[in-house]
């Protein structure tokens, strides 16, 4: 018992529930199961719950066919740490996954479609991030398990991999028309699409042009209802589950989108079901959690539930039974892994809400839905009983600090650190510190904001306003190597050198084993002309992690310029006897040995074996069409470069390439595109792309606009010699001749081989 408390408990807030009373349920006769998690949707933002009118059609005729929780919360703010427990009916400290990408569901966890494969369903599972791959267990139970992203959209390094719900969906209906009438059926259909960058198609771009978040919600909307069109989905008895795994922030409290905090804006997540027989319109008030979801469904299919869930079948409450008190646990631990911040727990029973945290919050949810008022001074008796129930739960679970590692290398540590799911010095085995004594997330989410924005401008090339950025977040927070890491990147970037060393230093002081710190300061050593120190320092990289392809590429790449004959052709080998059959190993073994050697069957086998593992990789599709210009084959080395830019369309080198190339044809209006896109996006200065531009130019009459590119790249080379012949042609053609025979005197006096200024000058 709460005490005085009782009326803060009680109270409810949010629509009224417009089907109050007990209504006789009929659970189906021998039914499949669809269930769609939604990935990042705020449940305000669909029409069942006050989103805007017509934005969701499918699913506000699901919410008038069926039930509506208007109180659904997620176990976590994060991808897979919810659908571990949508799919297992667990929470976190049972299943022990705690974050994206850096655990797994142990095999003895039994999920909802081992369940069902075992009473004789059919099972299969789309995704549609790389996020649920496989490899984090949740396709335990599942004979098809599709997370086939090769349909996706552009790549970026801060990016997850995804595919789009058409793509999704289209996989689905295949699965869906192999089935035998009568067989019955799982299918969990996971859509990606309202997670940031906002970029939904057109018509749904022009739709919401001034809420692209909500034309991601409307896309997906669009693409729901072809799913539930499905002919199988229409025949039978079906029941239909839609939730959402969490939601998305948009600005409140300071975040942007997600995982960070413990708000609503990011817990609150929708739940609809429907089934023949489902009491239309129904709407359930009391609080429920995804935890709920696998009793439910199997309660639905007339399969017993796992002894071991956590949750409860919601049939009762959607028939009006009185809920049964009982509280409901959230986290997020992604503070900790990312920056090292505190963890956050939240304990909430009925419409009250305790997060644990370092200043520690209490909300009336009936009152302060937007949680804007924390009672924790002023309920302190509340706020003791939330908290010692919160304890007991915890007990209860083992502590709460259940863990299931994944077996990670140094690179997928790496894509974890560059998607923002883990921090250097704070992934598994850092020292132990209590969550009181680490920066509290909420007090410091600016220092978040302000990392997202220096990264932002780093890749846009803005590198000074980066390190202000950061410098800025450093002196809040000194020991964010993640903040350290990205400076070192930007003051290189500047030619800051000396200050970029001591950077890294100072991140290899607080994390001595991490091989990427290494790896960044042999970069800059070769910059600053050591390639002796450049190699120690890849070897060291080596030492902390013997298959870390980027330190046997930089090893590579050293003994290449050496010069020494088959020494690249060594250290290839020995990388792929290390880490075996990777892309950019391939790519660098095609690029340092085969091409040099005039190998090119060698060259372009391997540039087609990495594409085949990658083909996103925008280094492969450079080598493929590098191959093919040296055969002759200009269509299709353009077709080569056209197709890794449909992928990467931010790739400066393959626009350079392909600009280049339908330069020397001379009547391509593509060409200067690509060459300007190419130069635009080049962290440092090309001269080889000013060049052909201003040949481009030329050769369409536009003098002037040639002399202008020459002139870009005299100013910083002033000897280059295609400049300085290609300028002396313009200004012998714009009458210029004296100044014309003068540079190109000097020209044969300082390169007398080359032939183009003897030609030109006699």
């Amino acid at each position: 018992a709460l005490g005085a408390a009782g009326l803060l408990l009680v109270a409810r807030a949010g629509r009224p529930d417009r089907a109050a009373g007990a209504v006789p349920l009929r659970r189906p006769d021998d039914a499949s199961l669809l269930l769609v998690t939604i990935d990042t949707t705020r449940a305000d933002r669909l029409e069942p719950y006050g989103g805007p009118e017509g934005s969701t059609p499918h699913l506000a005729r699901m919410a008038e066919e069926g039930v509506v929780f208007d109180h659904a919360y997620s176990v976590a703010p994060i991808t897979l740490v919810a659908h571990s427990s949508l799919l297992t009916g667990l929470y976190p400290p049972q299943h022990g996954v705690r974050n994206n990408g850096l655990h797994r569901l142990e095999e003895d966890v039994e999920t909802l479609a081992e369940r069902l494969s075992g009473e004789g369903f059919r099972t299969a599972a789309f995704v549609s991030a790389a996020v649920l791959e496989r490899q984090y267990g949740l396709d335990q139970g599942f004979e098809v398990y599709d997370d086939d992203l090769s349909a996706g959209r552009e790549r970026h390094p801060r990016m997850v991999p995804d595919r789009p719900a058409e793509a999704t969906v289209a996989a689905a209906a295949d699965w869906l028309a192999s089935l035998d009438d009568g067989e019955r059926f799982f299918l969990w259909v996971h859509l990606y699409d309202p997670h940031a960058p906002y970029s939904p198609p057109p018509p749904w771009r022009d739709d919401h042009r001034d809420d692209l978040y909500q034309g991601e919600i409307a896309y997906l909307d669009h693409w729901m209802g072809k799913l539930f069109a499905h002919p199988r989905l229409r025949a039978g008895d079906l029941v239909t589950a839609v939730v959402g795994d969490h939601g998305e922030s948009l600005g409140e409290h300071g975040e942007q989108t997600h995982a960070l905090l413990a708000y609503d804006a990011t817990l609150h997540v929708p739940l609809l079901l429907r089934w023949p027989g489902a009491p239309r319109g129904r709407r359930v008030a009391p609080a429920v959690s995804q935890v709920d979801l696998v009793p439910t469904l199997l309660d639905l299919a007339g399969v017993d539930p796992p002894a071991a869930a956590a949750g409860r079948s919601l049939l009762p409450l959607v028939a009006g039974a009185p809920a049964p008190p009982r509280g409901l646990y959230s986290e997020t631990y992604l503070p900790f892994y990312t920056y090292g911040w505190a963890k956050l727990r939240v304990w909430r029973q009925g419409l009250a809400k305790y997060v644990e945290a370092p200043t520690p919050e209490l909300f009336d949810l009936s009152r302060d839905p937007r949680e804007l008022t924390n009672l924790h001074g002023s309920e302190p008796g509340l706020a003791h009983d939330l908290a010692r129930d919160l304890g007991e739960f915890l007990a209860e679970v083992g502590g709460g600090e259940a863990e299931a590692e994944l077996a990670l290398d140094s690179e997928s540590v790496e894509k974890l650190r560059a998607l923002g799911y883990l921090a250097v010095g704070s992934g598994p085995g850092a020292a132990a510190r209590a969550d009181r004594d680490r920066p509290d997330p909420k007090a410091v989410i600016d220092l978040h904001t302000g990392l997202q924005k220096a990264r932002r401008l780093a890749d846009d090339g803005l590198h000074q306003p980066a390190i202000d950025e950061l410098e800025r977040v450093l002196r809040r927070d000194p020991g964010n190597l993640a903040a350290l890491i990205d400076l070192a990147a930007s003051q290189a970037a500047t030619d800051e050198l000396d200050a970029a060393v001591a950077t890294v230093e100072r991140a290899l002081a607080l994390d001595p084993d991490y091989p990427r710190l290494y790896l960044q300061l042999a970069a800059i050593e070769l910059r600053r002309g050591d390639p002796a120190k450049a190699a120690e320092l890849a070897d060291r990289a080596l030492e902390l992690d013997p298959r870390l392809p980027e330190a046997w590429i930089q090893k590579a790449q050293i003994a290449a310029r050496s010069r020494r004959e088959g020494a690249a052709a060594a250290v290839v080998e020995e990388a792929v006897s290390a880490v075996g059959e990777h892309p950019r190993l391939l790519a660098v073994a095609a690029q340092l040995v085969d091409l040099p050697a005039g190998d090119l069957d060698r060259a372009e086998d391997r540039a087609r074996r990495a594409l085949d593992l990658d083909p996103f990789l925008p280094a492969a599709w450079r080598l493929l069409g590098e191959v093919q210009e040296r055969r002759g084959q200009e269509d299709e080395a353009a077709a080569s470069y056209r197709e890794g830019l449909r992928r990467r369309p931010d790739d400066a080198e393959l626009h350079g390439r392909l600009g280049m190339l339908l330069a020397r044809d001379g009547h391509s209006p593509a060409a200067p595109a690509h060459l300007r896109e190419a130069i635009r996006l080049r962290s440092e200065p090309d001269p080889e792309l000013h060049v052909a531009l201003g040949a481009w130019l030329a050769g369409q009459g536009d003098l002037a606009a040639a002399e202008v590119e020459y002139r870009r790249v005299l100013e910083g080379r002033p000897r280059h010699p295609g400049a300085r012949n290609n300028l002396a042609i313009v200004l012998s053609q714009t009458g210029r001749r004296a100044e014309a025979r003068e540079m190109l005197e000097a020209l044969t006096a300082e390169r007398p081989r080359l032939a183009d200024p003897w030609n030109n000058l006699a």
